[in-house]
């Protein structure tokens, strides 16, 4: 089974291919950024995924059986200023990605990350996968989108998919992430105050180790034509995150500012991904302190 990564350069491509690695399989990194780090029996390719030719090239070449795309523009502030780099990165790419599967004419499966955004604010708690999507920003309406392109090949062309919503990913370095998480650890390390913008709004929040399992049991099995949500299946609050940072760094003050919408938010069920990945994935709240105590311990932060 050769995997091709394609992004795997980045936050969560960077955890996979060094998961796989260790699991002994072979891989083919694509991105357009050197990685960080070079594997046993992984093969780095340098290369846009905007261009199917390399695509197709890889596939052939490598004998590829399963496809990863996690190649996007994550970040919903980024995507609203750069709605055309959004489009291509989060939904140009993934048709890109499928012609090359097309034309290549092999037996291969993509799994694409797409994201938990797309069910927007639902007033229903945990949310499954056949619940309506309500995507509400550039971001999730291209997700939306790529998620419609992969449908349509596997519909029109009978190429196996699996599209996997991620929703709150951490587990990256604190020190460069935008994700709340990382905003506390910054400003802890600073001295200044947690500023908690409506303590009882949630997350779900889901180690990126996790995200690397589900994608590999999905590697493994024989599952396809599926979505699946891959969270941790519960609700933690951003107070809950801020009181966790402030365990790890004792003397930083929290700060809450309530708003107008809070206690709202979203957490997955994830019972279809227990049922055909056997995923159970870590507790957020002991996994998101045991994460920054070892991040703290590996920086020699006081």
């Amino acid at each position: 089974m050769n995997i091709l990564i394609i992004g795997g350069s980045g936050f969560i491509g960077n955890k996979l291919v060094e998961y796989l690695a260790k699991n002994a399989e072979p891989l083919i990194s694509l991105d357009i950024s050197e990685p960080k780090s070079l594997y046993p029996n992984t093969f780095f390719v340098k290369g846009d995924i905007l261009d199917s030719k390399i695509i197709q090239r890889i596939l052939i070449e490598y004998d590829v059986s399963r496809v990863i795309h996690l190649v996007g523009l994550p970040h919903i502030g980024n995507c609203k200023k750069n709605p055309n780099l959004s489009f291509q990165l989060n939904a140009l790419s993934v048709q890109q990605v499928l012609e090359g599967i097309r034309i290549s004419d092999g037996d291969v499966k993509m799994l694409f990350a797409s994201s938990g955004t797309l069910y927007g604010n639902h007033p229903k708690n945990p949310v499954k996968e056949e619940n309506p999507v309500a995507p509400s920003d550039i971001y999730s309406y291209h997700k939306f989108v790529a998620e419609q392109i992969v449908k349509s090949y596997h519909v029109n062309y009978g190429i196996k998919s699996i599209i996997f919503r991620l929703f709150n990913v951490y587990g990256g370095n604190p020190l460069f992430g935008k994700d709340v998480i990382s905003i506390f650890v910054r400003s802890a390390i600073a001295g200044e105050p947690l500023q908690v913008m409506g303590g009882k709004k949630f997350r779900d929040f889901v180690y990126v180790k996790d995200i690397a399992n589900a994608f590999y049991s999905a590697c493994k099995k024989e599952v396809a034509g599926e979505i699946i949500n891959i969270g941790s299946g519960t609700k933690t609050t951003i107070m809950e995150v801020a009181n966790i940072v402030k365990k790890c760094f004792p003397k930083t003050k929290i700060v809450e500012k309530p708003e107008p919408d809070d206690g709202t938010g979203i957490f997955a069920d994830i019972s279809k991904a227990k049922k055909l990945l056997d995923f159970y994935p870590e507790k957020p709240k002991r996994c998101i302190l045991n994460f920054l105590l070892s991040f703290k311990s590996e920086r020699r932060i006081s």
